[in-house]
């Protein structure tokens, strides 16, 4: 029998040398084709079918190359992958276990520059509405950067020319490689929760795309986005862009313009400052001729107080006058009733009548002199009052306090301001009790009368 029949193998031992062969055979492999079928179930792996024109192949991308990998797998996408050539025993299928694919025809690092940034856009993290101000003048920066850098010199020295007050803290942190990205974002994360930041800043110096990747990192945006200080991105040169600095409430195009950017120039604002301060000089020198204009009108407005003394003593000699005519007229009408009661006491003829009448005319006397007296009293108040009043104004009295009254010589104008005579004009000054004619000597356009002087 063995001679006629050729060995039989059975299905596992079959599978098992073709697995062999293939893996001895195929042990590293680039395939290119276009990605269907593409599946992410809970394990974290990645199951797709890599296909051309002709045929296809399925793929598996286990979960720890698939964190690795910058560009994730979607269905139509045409990828160039690398991997390994194997069989799976259970349903006697091949495929590729793949460690690494980048898209046809374009970079990977390209690839996932775009795939990120639309879809950060779409979230809404680039809109200008998410934009924090830069503070006129920050006080205290925080730089996230690597200390040993060109970027963080040039970034120094532009700001110690411009504004050497302000406040520098640097958080030395990988710009680049493995693991840089996670160290930007603690950084930003420590910087916002530094108490009195104003300004984070981000710089490094430039670089190719794959040296700039860690700021083109989705760790590194959401940070950005999520602190509460403002963010200034400078990464780079001019023509190099990242992800940070779409996020960032401002983009620098180098190190050197985020110093420019941050701080105005110190002698920019002295001038500034001067500048104010002649207009606010300026302004207050026209509010004070505004007031003292005003004042002039105000007192030219005034009326003479010897006029309104004398007016109120013609209007006291009236109320007297009145006063008088009302005494006589009540007296004359109380004689007038006085000699009527007695008439109709005459006319009586029962003595009972006439005691009643005798007393009503009594206490009718006595309310007579009780108002006469009351009404006595409240002229002699009234009258008191206005003498007060009159002596309040009268300008003797203020001169018997200690004041003065100066008049120029000859036409006897009252002067109210030192400008108004020159020095050796002679000048006539009331007192109190008597005048006396002085020349004046010296002259204090602005200063004003203090008890201390006297002292």
């Amino acid at each position: 029998m063995q001679a006629e029949f050729p060995q039989i193998y059975s299905v596992g031992q079959l599978t098992k040398m073709i697995k062999s062969r293939l893996e001895g055979e195929f042990a590293l492999v680039w395939v290119s084709g276009e990605i269907s079928n593409v599946r992410y179930p809970q394990s974290g792996h990645c199951y797709f079918t890599l296909k051309d024109q002709t045929s296809q192949i399925r793929v598996v991308i286990f979960r720890s190359s698939l964190q690795a990998c910058r560009l994730k797998p979607a269905d139509t996408l045409k990828i160039i992958c690398r991997g390994q050539l194997t069989v799976y025993e259970p349903r006697g299928e091949y495929q590729l276990i793949v460690d690494y694919l980048e898209p046809l025809g374009m970079g990977a690092l390209a690839q996932a520059f775009e795939e990120l940034k639309n879809r950060l856009a779409a979230e809404g993290l680039f809109d200008a509405r998410h934009k924090k101000p830069i503070p006129f003048l920050p006080r205290r920066l925080g730089v996230v950067t690597s200390p040993s850098g060109a970027a963080i010199r040039d970034f120094l020295q532009v700001l110690s020319r411009r504004f050497p007050n302000v406040e520098v803290l640097i958080y030395p942190v990988r710009v680049q490689g493995p693991g840089a990205a996670a160290e930007i974002a603690a950084a930003i994360q420590a910087l916002n929760a530094w108490p009195d930041m104003d300004v984070i800043i981000l710089t490094r110096g430039g670089g190719s795309l794959e040296d700039l990747w860690a700021f083109n990192e989705e760790i590194v945006a959401r940070a950005i986005f999520a602190a509460a200080v403002p963010v200034i991105s400078a990464v780079g040169h001019e023509i190099d862009v990242t992800i940070a600095d779409f996020v960032a409430d401002l983009r620098a195009p180098t190190p050197s313009a985020a110093a420019e950017l941050v701080v105005r120039r110190q002698e920019e604002l002295r001038q500034q400052l001067n500048r104010l301060a002649v207009a606010m000089y300026r302004r207050l020198l026209a509010l004070r001729q505004q007031c003292q204009e005003r004042l002039r009108l105000l007192a030219a407005r005034l009326s003479d107080p010897r006029r309104r003394l004398a007016d109120m003593r013609l209007r006291l000699d009236d109320r007297l006058e009145q006063l008088l005519r009302l005494w006589y007229n009540r007296r004359r009408e109380g004689a007038v009733r006085l000699k009527l009661a007695g008439a109709r006491l005459n006319l009586l003829s029962i003595r009972r009548q006439s005691e009643q009448q005798r007393l009503l005319l009594t206490r009718q006397a006595q309310t007579l002199d009780r108002l006469w007296t009351w009404r006595l009293e409240e002229w002699r108040r009234l009258v008191s009052h206005y003498q007060t009043r009159l002596e309040h104004l009268n300008p003797s009295a203020i001169l018997a306090r200690g004041y003065a009254i100066a008049a120029a010589l000859p036409d006897g104008a009252i002067l109210r301001d030192a400008g108004q005579v020159r020095l050796g004009s002679d000048i006539l000054v009331y007192l109190s009790q008597g005048a006396l004619q002085c020349q004046v000597t010296r002259q204090w356009p602005e200063r004003k009368y203090s008890p201390r002087d006297h002292v």
